[in-house]
C-alpha cells in the first residue's frame, strides 16, 4: 500500500511539473502606458524596472511598459489599449473626466537629491538673448513648447503668459511644438526659436547627462519660494506630480495590489533609481490642475463658462416648457378674443344697419299714414 501511494505521488508531481514551471509564462500581462516625454527609448529605460518590480511583487501578474506620445494618450485609454497609465497631471484630469481613470499613487520625483511631489515649468532662452529679460519680452518672438497637451511643457507656461497679458497665439511671431522635451531645449540652444518652455527638471537632467551646459540658458520669471519643495529655479506655479492611474476596466483588487506595491517601493531600489525618483506616495489632490485647465479652457473644460443653447435647455428646460405653454395659451386666447371681437363688431354693424332700415321703413310708413289721413279728411269735408 505504501509503495502504491509513493507511486501515485510521483505521478501527480510529474504531470504537474510543466504547469509549475510555466506559471510565470501563463501570468496575465498588464500594460502600463507611460507618457514618453523624452522619447520611447528613454521611457523604456526609465520605467521597465518599475514593471519588473511590480511583476515580482504581485503574483500571477506580468507588467509591461508601453511608451506613448502626447497625441496617443487619450486614445490609448479610450480604446482600452492599456490597463494603467502614468502621465502628466493635465492628461490625467482629462482621462478621469472622460473615461473614469482613477489615480492610485503619485510620483515622488528625485529633484537634485530632494523628494518632490510637485513640479513646475521653466520658460527660458539663451543667456546671450539680452533683449529677452521677462515674459513680456516674448512678444513678437519665435517660441517652442513640447505639445499642446503637455502640462509642464506648455499649459503651465501658457497660464503665466495669460497672467502677464500675453496671448501666445496672436502675440508670438511663431509658435511651434517640438514633440519631446529635449527637442525644445535643442531648438532654443541652436537658435531655431528665441525661447521655449519645458518641465522644471529637464534642463538639470540634460546638464547632468552632458547634453547641454545649463549656464548657457536664462530662465524667465525665475523664482524659488521659501515654502517650495522644488530645489531649482522655475517660472510657473507648482502642481502635483504625475499620477499613476488605473483604467476603468481594471478590477479594484488588482489596482489595490499595484497601489500598495508602488507606495512600498524602496527609494533605493533599482526601479526607483532607474526612474530617477524615490518611488510613489498616496494619491495627491489635483484640484489646482483642474483650476489651470478651467482658466485656459482646455481639455475637459474647453467650453467652461460658455453658455450654449443646450446648457440653457438643460438648466431651464421646465421653465422654458412652462413659459412656452403659457405663451401658446395666451396667443390662442388673444386670437380667439380678436376673432370674437371682430364677430361682435360685424354683428353690431349688421344690427345697426337693420335698425336703420327698420327706422327708414317706419318713417315711410308713418309718412304714408299721414298722407292717407290727409286725403281722407279732404275727401269727406
Amino acid at each position: 500500500m505504501r509503495k502504491i501511494c509513493i507511486m501515485l505521488f510521483f505521478m501527480v508531481f510529474w504531470f504537474n511539473l510543466p504547469a509549475a514551471l510555466n506559471t510565470r509564462a501563463d501570468d496575465i500581462t498588464l500594460k502600463i502606458g507611460v507618457l514618453a516625454k523624452r522619447g520611447y527609448e528613454q521611457c523604456l529605460m526609465k520605467w521597465t524596472p518599475t514593471a519588473q518590480y511590480l511583476s515580482e511583487k504581485i503574483p500571477g501578474r506580468q507588467f509591461e511598459i508601453i511608451p506613448i506620445n502626447y497625441d496617443r494618450i487619450i486614445d490609448s485609454v479610450k480604446n482600452n489599449e492599456v490597463d494603467f497609465i502614468l502621465t502628466n497631471s493635465a492628461s490625467y484630469v482629462e482621462l478621469e473626466f472622460l473615461y473614469g481613470a482613477n489615480r492610485i499613487a503619485t510620483l515622488k520625483n528625485n529633484c537634485l537629491g530632494d523628494v518632490c511631489k510637485t513640479y513646475s515649468a521653466v520658460i527660458f532662452c539663451k543667456a546671450d538673448k539680452t533683449e529677452i529679460q521677462s515674459v513680456r519680452d516674448l512678444k513678437g518672438k519665435k517660441f517652442m513648447a513640447v505639445s499642446s497637451s503637455s502640462f509642464g511643457g506648455w499649459l503651465m507656461a501658457w497660464r503665466e503668459m495669460k497672467a502677464e497679458g500675453i496671448d501666445p497665439f496672436t502675440d508670438f511671431k511663431e509658435l511651434k511644438f517640438g514633440g519631446i522635451q529635449d527637442s525644445v531645449v535643442y531648438a532654443v540652444s541652436d537658435g531655431i526659436v528665441d525661447a521655449g518652455t519645458v518641465r522644471s527638471d529637464t534642463l538639470e537632467r540634460m546638464d547632468s547627462e552632458g547634453k547641454i551646459n545649463i549656464e548657457n540658458f536664462h530662465v524667465l520669471n525665475a523664482h524659488i519660494r521659501e515654502d517650495s519643495e522644488l530645489p531649482f529655479v522655475h517660472s510657473t506655479r507648482e502642481y502635483p506630480e504625475w499620477p499613476f492611474a488605473k483604467v476603468k476596466h481594471v478590477p479594484c483588487e488588482v489596482a489595490e495590489a499595484v497601489s500598495a506595491a508602488l507606495v512600498e517601493m524602496p527609494s533605493e531600489s533599482d526601479a526607483a533609481s532607474a526612474g530617477r525618483c524615490y518611488g510613489f506616495t498616496i494619491p495627491q489632490n489635483y484640484q489646482s490642475v483642474r483650476e489651470c485647465l478651467k482658466e485656459l479652457r482646455v481639455g475637459p473644460y474647453k467650453d467652461y463658462g460658455r453658455i450654449t443653447l443646450a446648457d440653457v435647455v438643460k438648466i431651464y428646460g421646465y421653465w422654458i416648457a412652462a413659459v412656452t405653454i403659457l405663451l401658446f395659451i395666451m396667443g390662442t386666447s388673444i386670437i380667439i378674443i380678436f376673432n370674437l371681437n371682430r364677430s361682435i363688431k360685424t354683428s353690431h354693424v349688421i344690427l345697426e344697419s337693420e335698425l336703420n332700415e327698420r327706422k327708414r321703413l317706419e318713417k315711410i310708413q308713418k309718412e304714408s299714414e299721414l298722407k292717407f289721413k290727409a286725403l281722407y279728411n279732404h275727401a269727406f269735408q
